[in-house]
């Protein structure tokens, strides 16, 4: 009777943790908003409403990286806890620029998609999905 019952308790247990799982991909290139910053360069961010703040900045780049850039690739650092993705422009443009999602807790890959380990290069953001909490 006690172990069935501690059987029921940890299934119960395993679906609670489950359902807070999310699934994501980098935002796509529409949903990223770029400012200008004082000393040069931009600020570059995307913000959800479930509180996910993708952020980053390049020094070098002009007003235009941002519609001369594509999704180029994503990559997960399990150092810091984060994904960070990358969007360049078109060969011999020098737009390219990232933002960074933190902290990304118990990160796992799909199945699907272009992830080769921690890495994933696709033409399209949802190639490259993962699950965290």
């Amino acid at each position: 009777m006690k172990s069935a019952l501690l059987a029921g308790v940890l299934a119960m247990v395993s679906l609670m943790d489950s359902t807070h799982a999310a699934t994501s991909t980098c935002p796509p290139i529409q949903d990223i908003k770029q400012t200008e910053m004082a000393n040069g360069g931009y600020r570059y961010e995307a913000s959800y409403p479930d509180g996910r703040t993708w952020v980053g900045a390049n020094l070098q780049a002009t007003a235009s990286y941002l519609t001369d850039s594509t999704f180029h690739d994503a990559r997960y650092d399990a150092t810091d806890q984060s994904v960070t993705c990358t969007y360049k422009g078109p060969m011999n443009n020098d737009a390219s620029f990232s933002v960074r999602l933190k902290p990304v807790l118990d990160w796992n890959l799909l199945p699907i998609g272009d992830w080769k380990g921690t890495y994933c290069e696709a033409m399209e953001v949802a190639k490259c999905s993962f699950t965290h909490r």
